[in-house]
């Protein structure tokens, strides 16, 4: 379960490598916003007609940019690129980031004018739909409503206390006329963008670094209960297999260790000991860097990092796929770091 103080300081490790740029692309951002309501308000008769219209096709497109640019910027602890904050303008992403950002304002503003509470409530429960708008565009507006319902359930009391817990840094930036909110957002967002990620997670079982599509990441999980029914023949072949499959450290921290893989047990390596079983230092581990799995013959491999796992006989395996590899096969954590042997004994 997720806490305020371990968003807050995976945000700030992550924001060490990227911060200015953040302070930069939250500026851009903010600037085309002024800069295109300043330009509609001064056309006359229209503008009331306008300024929604503004709002609906160009500002809320921008914001969920600005989402996307913190959601892969803190994925990957690196600059995403300031042009990411217009991603929602590309093809077929567009339509539908609009539709789905006009009914979430939509909802929220009904709910509001029923009673105040309810409107606080349907706000909390949307909060994830800009995040889901724009990595999974291919998902129905309903689906992205209800799997953002499914993301805050439980989570919509402890994301207000989040939100007011960054109260004192916006009064402080506000004392320079307001400027200092600007070095103050990129802290905020990359918060915001770590929790969406860890729900994301802690839901689906979706690794934060999973880009799949949503008909892999969330196909995974609706078929979840189809991919049990193969456990008996799974069972049946490790049984007369009779074999026990191992990872073998070789070079690095874990030379010489012999880590067991018991039917049915997934190792995942990588360097955060909430989501590893197998915990490895290094600038090149991942916080979930691959998972590895023992069927009694073969061993299943899933590379989920940024900078690579490699099979030193065949190259880079691919990214979130699935490799079936066999006893003998040499693992390279990134391009220079642990070694392990995958054995069958």
């Amino acid at each position: 379960m997720w806490t305020r103080a371990d968003l807050k300081t995976q945000a700030k490790i992550g924001l060490k490598n990227y911060y200015w740029n953040g302070v930069l692309a939250t500026f851009v951002q903010g600037l085309v916003v002024f800069a295109i309501s300043l330009v509609v308000k001064f056309i006359p008769l229209v503008s009331f007609v306008l300024s929604p219209l503004v709002t609906i096709f160009v500002t809320n497109v921008i914001g969920v940019g600005l989402c996307s640019y913190f959601v892969k910027s803190t994925r990957s602890e690196q600059d995403a690129g300031v042009g990411e904050i217009f991603h929602g303008f590309q093809g077929d992403c567009y339509m539908r980031v609009v539709t789905v950002q006009f009914f979430r304002s939509l909802f929220t503003f009904l709910w509001t004018l029923l009673l105040i509470v309810p409107g606080i409530m349907k706000h909390y429960e949307y909060y994830m739909v800009p995040y889901l708008a724009v990595e999974y565009p291919e998902k129905s507006r309903k689906e992205i409503f209800q799997l953002s319902k499914r993301m805050m359930d439980g989570n919509k009391l402890n994301t207000f206390v989040l939100e007011l817990s960054f109260i004192g840094w916006i009064l402080l930036g506000m004392l320079a006329c307001c400027v200092g909110t600007l070095f103050v957002a990129p802290y905020v967002q990359a918060t915001t963008a770590e929790l969406y990620l860890r729900l994301k997670e802690e839901r689906f079982g979706i690794p934060r670094e999973d880009t799949r599509s949503a008909a892999d990441a969330f196909g995974d999980m609706d078929n979840g209960q189809n991919r049990n029914l193969g456990k008996d023949s799974d069972a049946l072949r490790l049984e007369t297999a009779g074999g026990k499959g191992y990872l073998v450290g070789i070079q690095g921290g874990f030379t010489g260790a012999n880590i067991p893989i018991a039917y049915g047990e997934t190792l995942k390596i990588g360097r955060d000991p909430s989501k590893c079983n197998v915990v490895i230092q290094g600038d090149q581990v991942s916080r979930l860097h691959l998972t590895v799995d023992f069927d009694g013959k073969a061993f299943r491999v899933t590379d989920l990092s940024t900078t690579g796992t490699f099979d030193l006989e065949k190259g880079p395996l691919p990214k979130n796929q699935s490799v079936l590899l066999q006893s003998g096969a040499y693992l390279q954590i990134g391009t220079g770091g642990d070694i392990f042997k995958l054995e069958c004994k």
